[in-house]
């Protein structure tokens, strides 16, 4: 009798949840904008599968085409230990699918004129100006350092052709560490002030190379701006946007809100797993990495996608310019800086094979090997704890996943929401 009761209570609790939640976008029926419901459904039994096989304690996933939400469910736990289900908005700790949406609020410096892509990055940040360009080694060591030629500009940040890489590129005799870079302790401008001591990898323009270059341009837009990144941030893109749930820590007070992080022990059993720390997290910090401190949620990174796919506007609401979209997501690489799939010291998921980079967002280039269906042009990155998104401007899709693992088969979320919205398409 007390398991009725209690059962009759958690329906009502899950049910009030259930009516209370506001949907990020219009919905539709899947027929109504050229999908299949059949598809849908094969997508959520896959995407239950990955918990249902011991493989994810839970997930968040959510579809939108033609700016409808024809899918968003929820399935697992965010923390199995307290029995706390997954929901629509559980929020989770985004890593490097940060650097879209701190890039899309950034550029908003450039659609106001403050600064231009093409501006020397000294202009702003002095100390960028000292660092030299790594021109011989020897035996792990540093020999013959050139001045940079060109300057490195706002543009090479953007496309992330700046020299700058992360702590595991630089030769061991340079000594740099990544904690010491991103540090918690410290702000951006500090951040700044370090890495500056540093020699840069290539030349500015040279080639690809993934690493600190968002980080960079947060410190960039505390200058230009005068306000804190999390300021900034709120300011011109989650308030506007109604991204209530993004930001550098849980909002609403609500910590258990947050995610644990999963992933398999010896035996293949899914255990807790300390999450890197790239923000607070859970309470007001002070530095504020645009490359990979925010969280997030499912409906937040909805709307912030299909503000993409709008041309930089919703809901009334502009953000953006649509050429700055457009620029924001053309590639932004020549064919001797690389792709994605073969950035110098760069191994990349399996599903981004094909795909080069736009202004801080990877671009599905219309020829080379793709391990995943897509479209020419489409906008993806994902997080280092197994969250990802496509953004497909040809089908007029914003799909997005979201989990807590990290683990040897990553890259399974990926292809499960590839293959299962692709495959939902009517035909």
């Amino acid at each position: 009798m007390k398991r009725l009761i209690f059962c009759a209570a958690l329906a009502v609790v899950l049910g009030a949840a259930t009516a209370f939640a506001q949907d990020p976008l219009p919905r539709a029926q899947p027929a109504d904008v050229g999908m299949k419901g059949s598809g849908l459904d094969a997508l959520a039994a896959s995407m239950r599968g990955l918990v249902d096989e011991g493989r994810r304690a839970g997930v968040v996933w959510g579809v939108a085409k033609d700016g409808k939400l024809v899918q968003l469910e929820a399935h697992g736990y965010r923390d199995r230990e307290a029995g706390l289900p997954m929901e629509a908005d559980t929020v989770f700790r985004i890593y490097s699918q940060s650097r879209a949406v701190t890039a899309a609020a950034i550029l908003t410096l450039v659609d106001n004129g403050s600064v231009g892509l093409d501006d020397p990055v000294a202009n702003y940040l002095p100390e960028i100006a000292a660092m030299p360009v790594i021109a011989e080694m020897r035996r792990g060591q540093v020999v013959r350092t050139v001045p940079q030629d060109p300057p490195m500009t706002i543009r090479h940040l953007f496309n992330y052709t700046a020299g700058l890489g992360y702590a595991r590129h630089w030769p061991a005799g340079v000594g740099i560490e990544q904690r010491e870079i991103l540090s918690l302790e410290h702000t951006l401008e500090d951040m700044v002030a370090k890495l500056s001591t540093y020699p840069l990898l290539a030349q500015p323009g040279e080639k690809w190379i993934y690493g600190f270059h968002s980080d960079v341009l947060g410190a960039l837009a505390e200058k230009v701006s005068g306000s804190d990144l999390n300021d900034f941030l709120d300011h011109r893109l989650f308030v506007p946007l109604g991204m209530k749930d993004t930001g550098y820590w849980v909002r609403r007070g609500s910590n258990d809100r947050l995610a644990m992080v999963y992933g398999p022990d010896d035996t293949g059993a899914l255990v807790r797993r300390d999450a890197p720390p790239s923000s607070s997290y859970t309470e007001p910090g002070i530095f504020f990495s645009a490359g990979g401190g925010l969280v997030s949620t499912v409906p937040d990174y909805l709307r912030f996608g299909q503000m993409i796919l709008n041309g930089g506007e919703l809901d009334g609401e502009r953000i953006l310019k649509a050429g700055t979209v457009a620029e924001m997501g053309a590639n932004a690489l020549g064919p001797t800086q690389g792709t994605v799939s073969f950035g110098d010291g760069f191994e990349p998921p399996r599903p981004f094979a094909g795909y080069a980079w736009g202004l801080a967002i990877g671009v599905r280039l219309a020829d080379g090997v793709h391990t995943v269906p897509g479209s020419p042009g489409d906008l993806v990155w994902g997080g280092l704890a197994n969250t990802t998104y496509f953004f497909d401007p040809v089908e007029n899709i914003v799909a997005v996943a979201m989990t807590q693992y990290l683990g040897p088969d990553s890259d399974e979320l990926v292809f499960r929401l590839r293959e299962g919205v692709y495959g939902a398409l009517a035909d």
